[in-house]
């Protein structure tokens, strides 16, 4: 009988680049697997899984995780690993590669780093009754204690991979309580902005390792930072191939940590090739020290209407000392007036919550912040320290007392004096946020902070959104309220309501 292969995934949406990569990978090599995506797991549901896979009677179980999904795959583990002590349980992902000795001990099997070609060698020797010890990036468990392989080298073809499925054949959805087919409608239903927002990655690995990152682990782990790119053609094919099954598609959402880090050949040839055959809008991710105005000059024939790009802190001894990021404040603020001036909409990244950061380090982020250009809007982060990277050893070094980073949520940032104020640079004047700040001490600072801290963001942040999505689209107001009335549902309603009630 056919081995069945079961992949599960507990995050919130179905946008699971990585998994779909794995599936994709198996799928091409005649493996029987489907993927069961999980967006709000409970203990009640325990029962219906334990009927679904009654029915379905996989052979390996496969769990991709993130460190905030970690008790929802350990629950999930224990449970089915009780049940059905004869399926093999197998985790992977980004958790797992930086926490293997911990993740060991709720799975059978742990793979660590990329693990296409090393996942399929896993799945074909299970099912030809062949040992697996020795296959690379394995973790594993044996009379000896925790054996760890070594790395299988990256891989540097990323042209070779076959295209991960925006919406995956024949996968499953855990939908009130059920099991059920992950249908069209259901798609539309957990997948981000009904999925007119196709994601992708034309890269693999950043040129940077910044300690609070899981780039820091990766670094460690090889030993080498370095970034993998596709070509032109194969970037191209799999942005038709998208566009041929979904052609309602609105934006390619380019997941690469730096899309800029091509050089400008590169750059003009895939400006050109989308151009032509593309015709679509294009969200990338960058950093001020790649950016540039020619750049942003070939990219925007290419579809460029927003640019993420982080700042994190405007406090130079922070990003130097802390973070291990070596751009200065003013080359993001150069960054960020070139992207104004050519008419991109920016979306600028902000950690909060560190402890090592003192008042001054906080001030001169918002100063940072007052000098980019309007409209912009904010992405505000909650410091993690990860297990793996650098800032997580430093802090267990020197005994600083930090949340557990399984438990928190990195979108959910204290709501202290401060951190309002930052929150509400985009919205209100840079005279009133100074006036502001220079008052901090001020009881009547904090309750004029507080009282108009919940009317700004429900009232004046949309305008902010319209601006910026006007913008994005070149002022054609016919096609922004299309795009709004697309995206209302999951996209502002997430940005907004639930951002603000998470508080």
């Amino acid at each position: 009988m056919e081995n069945k292969i079961l992949l599960v995934s507990f995050q919130s949406n179905t946008d699971t680049i990585g998994l779909k990569y794995i599936q994709s990978y198996l799928v091409r090599n005649n493996i029987n697997s489907r993927i069961l995506f999980i967006p709000q797991f409970n203990k009640k549901d325990l029962l219906s899984v334990e009927k679904f896979l009654k029915d379905y009677e996989p052979k390996i179980i496969g769990i991709s995780l993130m460190s905030p999904e970690f008790f929802k795959a350990k629950e999930f583990s224990l449970y089915v690993k009780k049940v059905f002590p004869e399926i093999i349980i197998v985790w992977g992902g980004i958790h797992p590669t930086a926490d293997p000795k911990e993740c060991i001990n709720y799975a059978d099997y742990v793979f660590m780093g990329e693990s296409e070609q090393a996942y399929l060698e896993f799945v074909n020797a299970i099912s030809e009754n062949k040992p697996v010890n020795d296959i690379s990036n394995l973790v594993y468990k044996s009379s000896k204690g925790i054996s760890i392989n070594k790395l299988r080298p990256f891989n540097e073809n990323l042209d070779a991979l076959p295209f991960p499925e925006h919406f995956p054949q024949k996968s499953l959805v855990l939908h009130n309580g059920n099991i059920i087919e992950l249908s069209k409608h259901f798609f539309k239903k957990y997948t981000r902005y009904s999925g007119k927002f196709y994601s992708l990655t034309t890269t693999r690995g950043c040129p940077f390792s910044c300690a609070y990152c899981c780039n820091s682990v990766f670094s460690k782990l090889y030993g080498i930072t370095k970034v993998r790119k596709r070509s032109v053609e194969n970037v191209i094919e799999e942005m038709e191939h998208a566009i041929q099954l979904f052609p309602d598609i609105i934006y390619f959402n380019i997941q690469d940590d730096n899309f800029f880090s091509y050089d400008i050949h590169w750059m003009k040839s895939f400006a050109d090739a989308s151009e032509k055959k593309i015709k679509k809008m294009i969200v990338c991710r960058t950093t001020p020290a790649h950016l540039n105005e020619e750049k942003i000059f070939i990219l925007k024939r290419a579809g460029l209407s927003w640019i993420f790009m982080g700042l994190q802190s405007g406090s130079p001894r922070i990003n130097k000392e802390i973070y291990k990021r070596f751009v200065p404040n003013e080359k993001f603020i150069e960054a960020a007036k070139v992207v104004f001036k050519n008419g991109i909409a920016g979306y600028y990244d902000v950690i909060l919550d560190n402890p090592y950061e003192t008042e001054q380090d906080i001030m001169e982020t918002i100063n940072v912040i007052l000098k980019i250009p309007k409209p912009f809007m904010l992405q505000l982060f909650s410091l993690c320290f990860y297990q793996g990277t650098e800032i997580y050893e430093r802090a267990l070094k020197e005994n600083l007392i930090i949340e557990n980073p399984l438990k928190k949520n990195y979108a959910k940032y204290q709501p202290t004096y401060l951190n309002k104020v930052i929150k509400l640079c985009p919205v209100l004047p840079r005279c009133f946020i100074k006036s502001m700040v220079i008052n901090r001490k001020s009881q009547w600072a904090k309750i004029l902070v507080n009282s108009i801290y919940l009317p700004s963001i429900l009232i004046l942040e949309p305008f902010v959104w319209f601006k910026l999505i006007l913008i994005s689209f070149d002022y054609n107001i016919f096609s922004t309220v299309n795009m709004i009335y697309a995206f209302f549902k999951t996209g502002f309603s997430e940005m907004i309501l639930k951002k603000f009630l998470r508080k």
